[in-house]
């Protein structure tokens, strides 16, 4: 194993697993081990660049990530960013609510300097059965706020609420 391989390793899954949680992810998923499989790895040192390649499955606690490619950017000060690309690439985690949620597009990008999630091209974000679907879905972590958007009016964004869990919000805002 390259030096610094290991700690690499270890940064992408937990860095996946805190930072692509649209809510709060399961406590316990943080302390269990994270285990990258792929078909294939290429480090290109110069570049600062790791990709995995060939069916690739990131598991962490009850996180799963799979894609078909994860590129790993970083340089000196760590982590830079990371990409999942798919047809699609997707997204589970169990909450510590215990109910799962699901997202889902071609591209899954983490900035860890923004602080930003990025589904990108057929984006997909599912809990329950709430679905969120546009071009380009963005979580910005520290701010807990989503945003989806078109593409610039060649589809819409589309969000559906299933009748009981908007009574449920309706009951919450009519409550403050």
């Amino acid at each position: 194993m390259i030096p610094g391989q290991r700690t690499l390793l270890l940064s992408i899954g937990s860095l996946l697993a805190l930072g692509l949680n649209i809510a709060q992810a399961k406590e316990s998923d943080y302390n269990q081990p994270v285990t990258i499989d792929a078909g294939r790895q290429l480090v290109e040192l110069a570049d600062s660049k790791v990709t995995f390649t060939d069916n690739v499955v990131v598991k962490q606690g009850t996180m799963d990530v799979r894609a078909s490619k994860l590129v790993v950017i970083r340089n000196e000060k760590g982590l830079q960013s990371m990409t999942a690309h798919g047809s699609p690439a997707t997204y589970y985690q169990v909450l510590d609510s215990g109910q799962p949620i699901n997202a889902e597009a071609k591209q899954i990008h983490y900035d860890m300097k923004a602080r930003t999630i990025t589904l990108l091209n057929d984006a997909k974000l599912k809990q329950n059965d709430n679905i969120v679907t546009g071009y380009r879905i963005r979580y910005h972590i520290d701010r807990e706020q989503m945003e989806a958007e078109s593409q610039g009016g060649k589809d819409r964004v589309t969000t559906i609420f299933l009748p009981e869990q908007l009574q449920n919000m309706n009951e919450k805002e009519a409550q403050n």
